[in-house]
């Protein structure tokens, strides 16, 4: 009842612009998640892949995707989010159909890491420009709750995609979930033509410049941050690299019960995230951010204990509370910390170091699990290790952030004060 009251609240204060994105993240996510939930999984035990060239293969595409992610968002400062946004949705439903085709023509390794790379290429383009859209059009005070709504929308996609991919591929080619994939990115398409406007400040001039990552190096605070949050994207690719082999090959379960894993992760996103922003919207970003990677680490390290059936769900539990932490208030603080005629750049060039992130975490996770010779425990126990670490950084960046910038924690004995002076002056 509470989230529902939230979520009726929430009607009345965002920019429809919002509430379009919240419905096109649904969609988009629901594809996409059909098909990405098991491309891991299928490359290592259809295509008889080792993890380690899994890994090799999301570094090449992801790292391809890095530098294409910057040039989207700063093209996204010069021609108009909106045409950025078509453009590369566009491109992506024509690579979708690719997928198929090259899943059915049994093309070799090699070939694949370049549908790979063309994919993560076209996706990269668009994929900050709803996040910016949101920073253009939501105040500061609003958008801890703002990106919350974006990833409950993702979620609500995440609920269905991975148990209706799991089940599809009881029954039908993996190569055919693409068509269905290509047809929710062709839908996602039509509202961004028809629904969405362009939310591009006019008082935003820029020009696409390369130059203008000298400017942004410039930024101390912004770089730390955006390292801190590529590292953190290390460990945490592993939920959907190492825990889906992990889930598959050594707890035992079918595609159809690891895509109910994921799906579990998006039920609680849906129904408590409003619950978590609010919270978060209490504290400063940067402790937020410390609070969440310590929970990351408690989650997978849990999987170090045993191979049990419940596990997983017991750890994708923990670690989802995390996330609905790191979500809003990674991306609160990355938008509090852009200047708005800068704003699409800055996106761009975090999600440069996010694509990194997102590379080498594959990576990693290959080369781990086959150098620890099916050491399970100690492999979970130095993913957990490395988001530790990543609070530690986090701490530091806390001493270098901006307040205002960083959010204005809410003091609980000040709020108790305030309670007991209205009492006395009844």
């Amino acid at each position: 009842m509470k989230t529902i009251t939230r979520l009726t609240r929430t009607l009345k204060y965002f920019d429809r612009q919002v509430w379009t994105l919240f419905v096109a993240d649904i969609i988009n996510v629901l594809g996409t998640s059909l098909v990405n939930t098991f491309l891991a999984i299928y490359m290592y035990t259809n295509m008889g892949i080792s993890m380690t060239d899994v890994g090799i293969g999301f570094f090449v595409s992801a790292i391809i995707g890095a530098v294409a992610s910057y040039i989207g968002g700063s093209l996204a400062d010069s021609v108009g989010r909106k045409k950025i946004l078509i453009a590369g949705l566009a491109m992506q439903v024509g690579v979708y159909l690719l997928f198929s085709y090259a899943l059915d023509a049994n093309f070799s390794f090699s070939y694949m890491v370049i549908v790979m790379a063309i994919n993560a290429l076209v996706g990269s383009l668009y994929r900050p420009i709803p996040e910016v859209m949101v920073a253009d059009v939501v105040e500061p005070s609003k958008r801890v709750e703002a990106y919350g709504l974006l990833r409950i929308g993702a979620n609500l996609g995440w609920v269905i995609g991975p148990v209706l991919g799991g089940s599809l591929l009881l029954f039908m080619p993996y190569s055919s979930v693409f068509y269905i994939t290509a047809l929710t990115t062709f839908i996602y398409l039509l509202i961004a033509v028809f629904l969405l406007r362009d939310t591009k400040p006019a008082t935003v001039k820029q020009k696409l410049n390369l130059k203008d990552i000298k400017y942004i190096l410039s930024d101390r605070v912004f770089l730390f941050f955006c390292i801190l949050w590529a590292l953190m994207l290390v460990p945490y690719q592993q939920m959907y690299t190492l825990l889906s082999v992990y889930s598959s090959s050594y707890v035992g379960l079918n595609e159809f019960w690891v895509g109910v894993i994921f799906a579990e992760s998006g039920i609680i996103v849906v129904l408590t995230q409003f619950a978590v922003s609010a919270q978060v919207k209490k504290f400063r970003m940067t402790t937020a951010l410390v609070v969440c990677c310590l929970i990351f680490a408690a989650g997978f390290g849990m999987l170090a204990t045993s191979t049990i059936v419940v596990l997983p769900f017991i750890a994708v539990a923990v670690l989802t509370i995390a996330e609905m932490i790191w979500s809003p208030a990674a991306a609160t603080l990355q938008a509090n910390l852009a200047p708005e005629d800068r704003r699409g750049g800055y996106f761009g060039f975090s999600s440069l170091f996010t694509q990194v992130g997102y590379a080498i975490g594959p990576l990693f996770g290959g080369v781990l699990k086959d150098s620890m010779n099916n050491n399970v425990p100690s492999m979970w126990l130095v993913v957990g290790a490395l988001f530790v670490v990543c609070s530690f950084g986090f701490l530091l960046l806390a001493r270098i952030v901006p307040a205002k910038a960083n959010g204005t924690p809410v003091k609980f004995w000040k709020k108790k004060t305030e309670a007991v002076i209205k009492v006395s002056d009844k």
